[in-house]
């Protein structure tokens, strides 16, 4: 994969990854083990600038990414013919996506420290201003209990944290500290995924690594501790298949690429 891997989600029975780059946008894959490469979608307007996240919805069919620099969210219905194009204009930038149970799109806002919930017609349905010792979050997904989980790189104490905020945006529970490779820091965590347990998967960039938390988000251990000695920007787990994946950044020799790295849970 030749330039930085933004974002990997699922839908139906395929595969999709989001490059930062106008002419590679969107590959489509099969879901099978040879994981073979379908076609590229190019997202009129999407353009290299600020390309962000992905998301997908089962309920409308329908891929989502986020550009922060022109606070875009496009919409993107694959068809083996002609895809649709969308998009939203938001007055907040928006960061990480996901989707929620209803089918909802779950959209954090790294500036202003919001949560915004749209519905499939793009209206903002509901609006959470995180804690006052939240800062720059980046991305967020919805827990069973209606509370949140969602990482962040800073806080009023300039910690790299994930955190569990209630559904009024108010800190349950967290793990954080100052930055550091310790098994109990982080750094530069930004992306979070949560299997069918609620445990936690937080892509922890700087640290090249993947870090495990319980459901009350205490250390458990590291995914493919040693695999991932590159900067780690995204996770993602397929519900209907149980894969984790993980989006990473690989430097050599001779060319700077994108690797993902996919584990069976």
């Amino acid at each position: 994969m030749p330039d930085q891997v933004q974002g990997v989600t699922q839908l139906l029975n395929r595969l999709y990854i989001l490059h930062a780059s106008d002419s590679d946008q969107v590959d489509e894959y099969t879901t099978e083990d040879q994981y073979m490469r379908v076609r590229c979608i190019s997202v009129p307007g999407l353009k290299t600038s600020g390309i962000c996240d992905i998301a997908s919805c089962e309920q409308n069919k329908c891929l989502y990414l986020s550009n922060m620099s022109n606070r875009y969210i496009h919409v993107v219905v694959p068809n083996s013919k002609s895809s649709k194009f969308s998009k939203w204009t938001l007055s907040e930038i928006p960061c990480g996506l996901s989707v929620t149970e209803t089918g909802n799109l779950l959209v954090t806002c790294i500036q202003s420290s919001k949560l915004l919930e749209f519905n499939s017609g793009g209206k903002c349905i509901r609006t959470i201003i995180l804690d006052s010792e939240i800062h720059r979050p980046l991305h967020s997904t919805q827990l069973a209990s209606g509370s949140f989980v969602l990482c962040c790189t800073g806080t009023t104490n300039n910690l790299h944290t994930v955190c569990i905020v209630s559904p009024e945006g108010m800190v349950e529970q967290s793990y954080s500290g100052e930055v550091g490779g310790h098994f109990n820091l982080l750094s530069s965590p930004t992306h979070v995924a949560v299997d069918k347990d609620e445990f936690v998967y937080v892509a922890d960039r700087d640290n090249h690594r993947i870090v495990l938390l319980s459901p009350s988000l205490q250390f458990v251990g590291l995914v493919l501790p040693n695999e991932l000695d590159r900067p780690t920007n995204h996770v993602y787990i397929s519900q209907a298949t149980g894969q984790l994946y993980a989006s990473s950044l690989m430097f050599d020799p001779l060319q700077r690429r994108s690797v993902v790295s996919v584990v069976q849970l």
